[in-house]
């Protein structure tokens, strides 16, 4: 198996075994993070296209300041986002005089175990504006003056849009383990 450097540089010379082994070690990751933020396989399949030939274009750029992953990790997202753009679904006029919401503050509520699988389910009924945030957030490791650049919007609705997000996430957590905990009694 060649390193990152190896294929890197191998893929720079142009040779189709780097370029192969690169798109193999990252496409199913990268194909996972499109589908996280748009929810049509067919635009996360675009975006997808799109992003491997940005990042082939632009791997010469790569200054190997961070993993090879984490700089096509920005790629991916950063096109993800603009085909949402694109397809109009990405309306951030949001405004922070709005009512906030916020978490409990009683940390003994919340649970100790959260269902991944169950949080990723939900994560498809917050409204695209907040799960964008939240996903920029805190699957993805943006903060909020990188998410205000990405999505033109000023810090302070990153903020407002992220505890939003995982308020209304939180109570469709809730509603979820309550309607569980009703069918076992």
């Amino acid at each position: 198996m060649f390193s990152e450097k190896q294929v890197i540089e191998g893929c720079l010379k142009g040779d189709k075994l780097s370029q192969k082994a690169l798109y193999n070690r990252f496409a199913g990751k990268m194909l996972a993070i499109c589908k996280r933020y748009l929810k049509d396989l067919e635009y996360a399949e675009d975006a997808f296209q799109d992003a491997f030939v940005k990042v082939f274009a632009n791997l010469n750029k790569f200054s190997f300041q961070s993993t090879l992953e984490t700089w096509m990790t920005r790629i991916f997202i950063n096109e993800a986002i603009n085909k949402l753009r694109s397809l109009k679904k990405l309306s951030l006029n949001i405004h922070i005089d709005d009512v906030s919401y916020q978490l409990a503050e009683n940390k003994h509520e919340l649970p100790d175990n959260f269902d991944y699988d169950l949080v990723m389910i939900l994560l498809e009924k917050i409204p695209e504006n907040y799960k964008i945030v939240l996903m920029m957030y805190a699957i993805d490791g943006y903060n909020h003056k990188e998410i205000a650049e990405k999505l033109n919007m000023p810090e302070s609705t990153s903020r407002s849009s992220l505890t939003r997000a995982r308020h209304i996430l939180w109570q469709l957590y809730n509603n979820e383990l309550i309607k569980h905990e009703s069918r076992r009694i």
